[in-house]
């Protein structure tokens, strides 16, 4: 799923770096039938890819959603103990706001130390992987809050290239947050296999009984 969006996100960027192509024509050589014609063709084709886009965004929500719940279930299914949010609450805090730019990022770091090292992982540190994504994330979504907040219709080509010029930069950010999301999927899951091969490889401590006792 998230792939699929990465596909369609470079989709989206190369018929963007094309507007801009042609709007910087107009902005040196000035408006022409033909210029107009083809920047129509553009803008239907970049509208359409945005409302793919936006649809598949939903749809990788709820499947990170999914998964986040259940790597954190996975976690504590492994041994982990000490973990300060729910699994439930791993997945809420996205829908928090202001809490959203923190503890989702708090609550992915303990499943991504207890996967590693389900009974040691308080003495973990941060992996990098998960603080450049998280700041992709949040660069992000900020972009796009800036554009639809104070962004407003323009009519001159110097004004939709910078609108464009706006959007291609919110959408790249988001680009390489989903591939840095996938990443992260991948080291997690993999992380949780082992750990969980390592567990039942591991022979199983014999459990004292009373008769123990009186073995001399």
């Amino acid at each position: 799923m998230v792939a699929a969006f990465v596909l369609l996100t470079l989709a989206v960027l190369g018929v963007m770096a094309y507007g801009l192509q042609l709007l910087q024509q107009g902005i040196d050589s000035g408006i022409t039938t033909a210029l107009q014609d083809k920047l129509a063709g553009a803008g239907w084709l970049q509208l359409n890819l945005f409302r793919l886009q936006l649809v598949l965004m939903l749809a990788c929500y709820i499947w990170a959603g999914c998964w986040i719940y259940r790597v954190a279930c996975n976690v504590r299914a492994l041994g982990a103990k000490g973990l300060d949010d729910s699994p439930g609450w791993a997945v809420g805090w996205y829908a928090v706001p202001v809490m959203n730019l923190v503890r989702p990022m708090r609550a992915m770091t303990q499943v991504w130390l207890a996967s590693q090292a389900p009974a040691r992982w308080q003495k973990l540190g941060t992996p990098r992987l998960l603080g450049v994504w998280w700041g992709f994330w949040i660069a992000g979504n900020l972009s796009y809050w800036f554009v639809t907040q104070y962004l407003r219709p323009e009519h001159t080509f110097e004004g939709l290239h910078t609108q464009q010029m706006l959007l291609l930069c919110g959408q790249a950010l988001n680009l390489a947050a989903a591939a840095l999301f996938l990443l992260v999927v991948s080291r997690i899951g993999r992380m949780q296999v082992e750990e969980h091969e390592r567990q039942q490889a591991a022979p199983a401590a014999r459990t004292p009984s009373l008769a123990d006792a009186f073995v001399a």
